[in-house]
């Protein structure tokens, strides 16, 4: 679980970032959510975005998401567009949260 202070250091580092994953008319697959398990492992930090002919809405999407991607923290919402979070498996964390 985040903390306020560590979603605020996250919002800001997310800043720059592109959405990397479009969530679609299928809404959140089993596909979808493999691919994002594997990306998050190198990005960490990513935006999605849910393009106007998805079925779902965003809170939908976010719990769709946390249930089929174990150890994903939704950071932020903003408009149609998502941030999560998942410190890598792989390899040390490119992102030193603050300490609560």
């Amino acid at each position: 679980m985040l903390t306020p202070k560590q979603r605020q250091f996250l919002k800001a580092e997310a800043h720059h970032l592109k959405p990397v994953v479009h969530i679609g008319k299928a809404g959140v697959t089993d596909a979808l959510a493999a691919e994002l398990d594997q990306m998050l492992d190198s990005l960490e930090l990513m935006k999605i975005k849910l393009n106007q002919n998805t079925s779902e809405d965003e809170e939908a999407a976010v719990e769709a998401l946390k249930s089929r991607v174990t150890g994903l923290e939704h950071v932020w919402t903003i408009g149609h567009t998502i941030l999560v979070f998942r410190p890598s498996r792989t390899k040390p964390t490119g992102y030193a949260l603050p300490n609560p």
